[in-house]
């Protein structure tokens, strides 16, 4: 029989191995919105390369979720602990694919010779992400529930600004012919910018999730 010391262990050896993942997909937006800021093309190809790394983290972290519930056979709030990893992990993989995705389109707009500069509130949009981000994974580390709710609302503030980019940068593609395709790739990094604050979201609810052993209504705080 398992004991209860060997699946503590286990279960810390699994939560180090998430703040690990957690911090490499971290790192990879931060570098993500400074080679966009910069339209740093190194920097963004790091970024494209280091998703394999992330994408590895999850496979690993996955087995050994499994191979814990196969040895352990844990329940109760032992089994949720688990079972929100899983689901945990892919949002951090999700998130990651973004920060990739994000540099192919910055390097798509470094080859135009006359490049645009970037509106502000792409920039604002993108750390406002980014802050979504360290504070799902800051609540999970520490099990805030309302730090991990804080995120969550932030979520409505990152869409509102999306529609408005979007609506923005629609009207000049119709008004700036010459800067179409470069427009386009903006309102792409707009999109993967959103996406990842979803999935930044879902982390937080995963980790509300645990604290409290009930689902968290997509989107909704108590």
């Amino acid at each position: 029989m398992p004991t209860r010391i060997e699946f503590q262990k286990e279960m810390t050896l699994l939560h180090q191995e998430i703040i690990r993942m957690g911090a490499t997909t971290e790192n990879m937006i931060s570098d993500a919105v400074t080679a966009l800021t910069e339209m740093d093309e190194d920097k963004a190809r790091k970024v494209i390369e280091q998703d394999d790394v992330v994408d590895e983290m999850e496979r690993t972290i996955d087995k050994h979720c499994v191979a814990i519930i196969a040895r352990q056979q844990p329940v109760a709030s032992d089994l949720r602990d688990v079972t929100s990893t899983l689901k945990l992990i892919t949002d951090l993989e999700r998130i990651a694919d973004h920060a990739s995705d994000i540099c192919e389109r910055i390097l798509a707009i470094c080859k135009h010779e006359q490049r645009m500069a970037v509106p502000y509130d792409i920039v604002t949009m993108a750390n406002m992400s980014r802050e979504m981000l360290r504070g799902a994974l800051d609540s999970y580390v520490t099990r805030d529930q309302a730090q991990a709710a804080s995120t969550i609302l932030m979520d409505d503030k990152v869409d509102e600004l999306y529609e408005k980019l979007k609506a923005y940068l629609i009207h000049l593609m119709m008004v700036d012919s010459a800067n179409v395709a470069q427009l386009v790739e903006m309102l792409m990094i707009c999109k993967y910018f959103e996406r990842i604050s979803d999935h930044a979201q879902n982390v937080a609810e995963w980790v509300i999730y645990y604290i409290k052993g009930r689902p968290v209504a997509h989107g909704a705080v108590e």
